[in-house]
């Protein structure tokens, strides 16, 4: 039956919580609109099959059927293995304080075939309604690993934060700070009369065993930001080389 569904659709603040290889396949449906990304990468579907082969679409009777369901979100591929990270419901259809709830399947290829290897489930929450902003991956030597981007807009004020994972024997395990590093934040939305406000992003960069996240943006006084602050991986840490400065003042800006 899914075979049959997936051919007619194409022709898916950080907080690490306990999960190992051996999770079962979650016990959801497809949210209704789970093929949104899937019709643009067939890796994606390739994968969703692969690791769900049995899995049902949800009859979309209500609001809940769109919130309590299985949504394809992106693939990782790394040069052993591809990792199919799932939402726990279709993003942008939560409450605004509602996080994203994560899960991995990894996935290995026999021959052009995909086949589970491992499953961690609910490995992470953050963002908003239901959503995380972006997904990425990196690896240098035999470390393999994966940013999550998350955050949102409360009364005006944007504070968004990267959260980076290391994949260990089949499982995410969160490196750095527990709250994750700021990835930016505005002020803009409060300010009346389009006065001056703070607007600073970021933007991340795995370099060897280095992470560089580079600044730029303007301050309430109108000097400008243009820095990097650079950390070393280290075992379960994010060690500060340089930038201190600048990411005290990134940190003291996050509410």
């Amino acid at each position: 039956m899914f075979k049959a569904l997936v051919f007619s659709a194409v022709l898916i603040f950080g907080c690490t919580q306990a999960g190992w290889a051996v999770d079962p396949p979650l016990q959801l449906p497809l949210c209704p609109d789970w093929s949104q990304n899937v019709e643009t990468d067939i890796g994606l579907w390739q994968a969703l099959e692969a690791a769900y082969p049995s899995v049902t679409v949800a009859a979309e009777v209500d609001e809940s059927s769109r919130t309590s369901c299985l949504f394809p979100d992106k693939l990782l591929r790394y040069h052993n293995v591809e990792v199919l990270i799932t939402l726990a419901g279709e993003p942008g259809k939560d409450c605004h304080g509602c996080p994203a709830q994560l899960s991995a399947v990894f996935l290995k290829r026999d021959g052009r075939v995909l086949k589970p290897v491992g499953r961690h489930k609910n490995f992470a929450e953050t963002g908003t309604f239901g959503n995380v902003i972006s997904l990425g991956s990196f690896e240098f030597g035999s470390r393999q690993g994966m940013v999550i981007e998350g955050g949102g807009t409360f009364q005006g004020y944007t504070t968004t934060v990267f959260v980076f994972y290391a994949i260990k024997n089949r499982r995410l395990r969160q490196i750095g700070p527990k709250n994750g590093i700021s990835s930016g934040d505005s002020n803009c939305g409060a300010i009346m009369d389009e006065g001056p406000c703070r607007d600073v992003i970021g933007e991340w960069q795995v370099e060897g065993d280095r992470l560089k996240i580079r600044y730029s943006g303007v301050r309430e006084d109108r000097t400008r930001i243009s820095g990097t602050v650079v950390y070393r991986f280290k075992g379960d840490a994010l060690i500060l080389l340089s930038g201190a400065i600048l990411a005290a003042e990134m940190q003291e800006n996050r509410p």
